[in-house]
């Protein structure tokens, strides 16, 4: 259960931080790729906390 709790933090925090960045005033390519980066962190921050890596 901590785990899925976990995850869901981890989900609220990194979709905040993809909102400011889709907030802040940068061209095009790299508001997309900053963003897509963060959600590939956040993945890889979750499953390494349940132990896939």
């Amino acid at each position: 259960m901590s785990i899925l709790v976990f995850a869901v933090v981890v989900l609220i925090v990194a979709a905040l931080i993809a909102w400011a960045v889709q907030k802040l005033p940068l061209p095009a390519p790299f508001g997309t790729i900053i963003q897509a980066l963060i959600l590939v962190i956040a993945a890889v921050v979750i499953a390494q906390r349940a132990g896939l890596f």
